[in-house]
């Protein structure tokens, strides 16, 4: 499950199995109403595609700017559970689809993972993965490509950072002014970092640990991160990161000022055994966290809100079904409040799409 919020617009992709065939497919799914409804999902996938490789961190990613919607998913390869990426674009709002080029054509192994994508004010398109064309075995390369043509080809191929963790997922940013963020886990230590482009993607700098804990770890933690720029607020961005350091393990929110030049000390929000996270941002200071981990009734999906710029935090609140298994989920900011999406586990098996809505409070009379 992915999700994208462009003001009102929601895109979703969900990759599962068909109930006729039991084949697994990549459907596209689109609301205009910031989630009170939803069209008709359509089929993104054929079987010239081959078979689709998906887990939750680990899945279809989409972003649109308009009527432009791109989707990336990864299908088999030669070896179990690894295969290429697939890049699959559409020119009226989802309507139909169409094969674009690989955005990682430098990657002669054929097999990217944990990809990201997001689009920004002038319709270019950014994607984020992790491939081992070094052949390194123990660590991955961050890679980075753009799309200025809706997902049709693919250029600028780069390598943000050579050594990386294998197993934790990416996030993509469009900042404004043209900028583009990505946040990451690093392979020594296996704190989060970010990259940063002021150029539409052309050249990166490496600005350092988002919350520098100096996790020592060999192993994947499979967990990583999320990052929101506040609106109207140039240069200011929210972090949410999870460390597994003992003595300091749980999810932290942490904010610059500078677009991720400095951060302020990391704030603990959950505790040790929150993680799986995902942030947003509306404008006012108005923050939102979602997260899996312990709640009252069992594990599940919670929710946390700041109306203060992540000064202070409300009590987390429970909102997936008490006792389902419910895992990774997802945060928009959209005009019309938070939407949350998530998965869980349903009692007769498989797993449901959730969403709940946070409408924005009322504004007040002049």
């Amino acid at each position: 499950m992915d999700v994208y919020a462009e003001g009102s617009a929601i895109h979703a992709a969900l990759v599962g199995k068909s109930a006729d065939t039991g084949e697994v497919k990549v459907a596209y799914l689109f609301s205009a109403d910031a989630g009170a409804s939803w069209r008709e999902p359509s089929l993104v996938n054929h079987a010239a595609d081959g078979k689709v490789l998906s887990r939750r961190g680990n899945e279809a990613q989409v972003a649109a700017a308009g009527r432009r919607v791109v989707l990336l998913w990864r299908r088999g390869g030669e070896l179990p559970e690894s295969g290429p990426l697939v890049a699959a674009y559409s020119v009226d709002a989802g309507l139909s689809w169409r094969r674009g080029e690989s955005p990682a054509p430098g990657d002669a192994t054929g097999n990217q993972s944990y990809p990201d994508l997001a689009a920004d004010q002038a319709g270019h398109f950014h994607a984020v993965w992790l491939d081992d064309r070094e052949e390194n075995g123990n660590t991955q390369g961050l890679r980075y490509a753009r799309s200025t043509d809706g997902g049709g080809h693919w250029q600028g191929e780069a390598t943000l950072d050579p050594a990386v963790c294998t197993c934790c997922w990416n996030r993509v940013a469009a900042l404004p002014g043209g900028g583009v963020a990505v946040l990451y886990r690093g392979d020594d230590p296996h704190d989060m970092r970010l990259a940063r482009s002021a150029d539409d993607g052309q050249s990166w700098r490496k600005l350092g640990a988002v919350g520098a804990f100096d996790w020592r770890f060999n192993g994947c933690p499979h967990c990583g991160g999320g990052i929101a720029a506040e609106p109207g607020q140039r240069g200011l961005l929210h972090g949410v990161v999870w460390s597994g350091k003992e003595g300091v393990e749980g999810l932290y929110h942490l904010r610059s000022d500078d677009q991720g030049g400095h951060w302020s000390p990391p704030r603990r929000i959950g505790d040790g055994r929150s993680r799986e996270s995902d942030i947003a941002v509306l404008p006012g200071g108005r923050v939102g966290v979602v997260f899996a981990g312990p709640a009252v009734h069992g594990e599940g999906v919670q929710f946390i809100e700041s109306t203060d710029a992540g000064k202070s935090w409300s009590p987390p609140e429970l909102l997936s079904v008490a006792g389902a298994p419910a895992d990774h989920p997802r945060i928009l900011a959209t005009p019309e409040g938070f939407r949350v999406f998530w998965t869980e586990k349903r009692a007769v098996g498989g797993r449901v799409w959730a969403m709940r809505l946070f409408d924005q409070p009322p504004k007040r009379k002049t």
